[in-house]
């Protein structure tokens, strides 16, 4: 019967005890990290508008998860006489190729990380991608969908193209052209009676004359601003402004102007 001294220098037998205890170390610290990551959640409440977070939270749980398997392979090899250092350089090599082949799809997990961290937008957030205006509907480490407020389609784009998507604000800009022979302390008091027809429209939070903006050829273009009570309603809350506009024109007899050509013939 051999002691445990003679089984312990048996090189064999060493290993494998050292191996089981870093294994048995390994899990303890999973179960206490495993423990404390449920308690911490279990504090917040996740709801449609912080999901995002979450996600973010999963996939730095599964990256920690890969991570320590990983590095606890490697341990277990190297005691057992194992040279990983070649196994490290293949798997180095194999990543560089890997990411070379999957570069546009890292490009969107690693925006998508970002947008999340950085809370660039917010289900529920209007945004303005290219020429289109419309609502966040949903978005993950990979893609954001964005739902036209114009047009009603859903529009997918991939996250590595969020350096085309803004933000926009609840402000409608509408030009207004009067005619030049309209007397500057008329055109005001006109302006005025416009500002307060669009501030009664449904959805319009306020509405302001900023001031004349061009001198166009055939009449003075003045610049009104409209702030509308939520960004999604720009469209509708700018069609009411417009009417409005157009009613209290026609109620004031004055015509909005527009280009004439004068032909001269002999």
């Amino acid at each position: 019967m051999k002691t445990i001294s003679e089984l312990w220098n048996i090189a064999a037998v060493r290993h494998a005890v050292i191996s089981i205890v870093i294994i048995l170390i390994t899990v303890v610290f999973w179960l206490i990290y495993r423990s404390i990551k449920k308690s911490y959640l279990k504090k917040k409440n996740i709801d449609e508008r912080t999901r995002a977070a979450s996600s973010v939270r999963s996939v730095i749980y599964d990256t920690i998860k890969v991570s320590i398997f990983f590095l606890l392979v490697l341990t277990i090899l190297q005691i057992n006489g194992v040279n990983v250092t070649s196994l490290i350089a293949g798997v180095g090599v194999a990543s560089a190729v890997i990411g070379l082949a999957l570069q546009d799809f890292l490009k969107d997990i690693i925006m998508g990380v970002h947008i999340m961290m950085d809370d660039f937008y917010q289900i529920g957030d209007v945004v303005k991608y290219e020429d289109e205006e419309g609502t966040i509907e949903a978005f993950n480490l990979r893609t954001t969908k964005i739902r036209s407020i114009g047009s009603g389609d859903l529009i997918t784009i991939c996250n590595r193209n969020v350096s085309k998507v803004s933000k926009s604000s609840p402000d409608v800009y509408i030009h207004l052209p009067l005619p030049y022979d309209l007397k500057i302390g008329d055109a005001n008091a006109l302006l005025e009676k416009v500002v307060e027809s669009i501030k009664e429209c449904e959805g319009i939070a306020a509405s302001t004359f900023l001031g004349t903006n061009n001198f166009d050829d055939s009449s003075v273009d003045h610049l009104i601003k409209v702030v509308c009570e939520k960004p999604d309603m720009k469209l509708g809350c700018r069609r009411r402004a417009l009417a409005a506009i157009r009613q209290t024109l026609e109620a004031e007899h004055v015509d909005i102007p527009y280009q004439h050509v004068d032909v001269h013939m002999k």
